[in-house]
């Protein structure tokens, strides 16, 4: 039963074609791989630049930074504010036009902390004024006494200047003592009366002090509505680590800028290169700088600087070198923070053999070789190469224009003798 069904002769069609259209199949694939690995490509002659590809940001060469305060934020001991409030980055303002608000929650505390001192001060300076006026009243008072008593004594010793010697003596002397205690007491009286004004004037300038401090304190609270000094474009201030300063971001007194208005009329790309291509970058070697939002142009520029010291990207592991590329010439549709791709043409070379780099292989660091096909015969062919690039590398000896090279290696290449240059 079972055989007879595949004796069948609708059966049998449907086997055959179906076993001859996986043939076809399996023989197109087969084709077409061996298609894949036989690709040739001519050996090009001509100009052979060595480029370096970095990506990068535009931003103004120059740029008028609008500041916090510097010098009062240190005068006040105050290191370091936050951004409460900032335009939006792009915003074109006006001379006075309104930027930014710092934080002023630090600076309502420290003002109620110092109105609270400058009341006792003021208290205090009150009260020593009316300790020093009671205590100069009752020395006064005290030297009043002295002189009574004075003239009290000159009475009875004129009363009994008649009296014996001896008693005559005794009311001289008492005399003398309370002339000497008058004396006395004008100078304590003098010494208590200078300590006592030394003390007024010392607690007067101390209070003058906190006074004057409170003062700057509430105007450099109200200097805390930031205001642009010029009119322009603003574009957000970054820091040392590339972030850029926005709402949240802090201040310090010694880097106290809250943002930019940059200058548009000169424009540079701030971009990084990869450490195993920056020994290739030199200033002043050209650029051709294209701007993803003018995708059809491109712009031309020059290195300017190169960072001497290499720096850890957040969105990279690879460590990179700062490259500043300005921008030749003028362009109004060029804006800070477009991004750019920057292609740094570090060597032209003229009247060179170059191929592809996935032509060439290797055995070791010294053999160099490529698969070559002359007059329809396939040579292992040594080869000299010289410069490379990101896509190409340069021949010096080996290669004739025109050859035809394999982009991959070819079948049975083990098989393919070395022809030695």
């Amino acid at each position: 039963m079972f055989l007879s069904f595949f004796m069948k002769p609708k059966v049998i069609y449907i086997a055959t074609s179906s076993a001859f259209f996986l043939f076809l199949l399996a023989n197109w694939l087969v084709g077409d791989r061996q298609g894949e690995k036989e690709v040739l490509v001519k050996v090009k002659e001509g100009d052979f630049e060595i480029l370096v590809l970095a990506n990068g940001e535009l931003e103004a060469e120059n740029s008028i930074k609008i500041t916090a305060p510097e010098e009062a934020l240190r005068s006040a001991k105050v290191y370091q504010v936050k951004i409460a409030d900032l335009v939006p980055e792009g915003t074109y303002v006006k001379k006075g036009d309104y930027v930014a608000t710092l934080d002023k929650v630090e600076m309502a505390e420290k003002l109620r902390s110092m109105e609270g001192e400058l009341t006792k001060l003021r208290n205090q300076y009150e009260q020593i004024r009316i300790d020093t006026a009671l205590m100069l009243q009752n020395e006064r008072n005290e030297m009043q006494n002295l002189l009574f008593a004075i003239k009290e004594k000159e009475n009875t010793l004129k009363v009994n200047q008649y009296e014996t010697p001896a008693q005559v003596k005794a009311l001289q002397n008492e005399l003398e003592k309370a002339k000497k205690a008058y004396e006395q007491a004008k100078i304590t009286y003098k010494l208590k009366q200078q300590q006592a004004l030394s003390k007024i004037t010392e607690t007067a300038q101390l209070l003058g002090q906190e006074v004057q401090k409170f003062e700057e304190i509430r105007r450099l609270s109200e200097s805390f509505v930031v205001k642009a000094p010029t009119e322009g474009l603003v574009i957000y201030h970054r820091d040392w680590n590339g972030q850029k300063r926005t709402i949240g971001s802090y201040v310090s007194s010694w880097d106290a800028t809250v943002t930019t208005i940059p200058d548009l009329q000169s424009m540079i790309s701030r971009a990084y290169v990869n450490e195993i291509d920056i020994s290739k970058v030199q200033v002043g070697q050209n650029v051709k700088v294209k701007v993803d939002a003018f995708p059809e142009k491109v712009f031309m520029g020059k290195v300017i600087n190169i960072s001497n010291i290499g720096e850890q990207r957040p969105d990279s592991q690879v460590k990179v070198f700062e490259v500043k590329i300005k921008i030749e010439g003028s362009h109004p549709q060029l804006k800070p923070t477009m991004t750019t791709s920057n292609t740094i043409i570090c060597e032209k070379l003229t009247n060179t053999l170059h191929i592809p780099l996935d032509c060439l292989h290797s055995e070791t660091d010294s053999l160099n070789f490529v698969f070559v096909k002359r007059n329809g015969v396939l040579i292992r062919q040594e080869v000299k190469t010289g410069k490379s690039n990101e896509n190409e590398i340069v021949i010096l000896q080996g290669l004739q224009k025109n050859d035809e090279v394999f982009l991959s290696i070819p079948e049975n290449a083990k098989n393919i003798k070395l022809k030695r240059l």
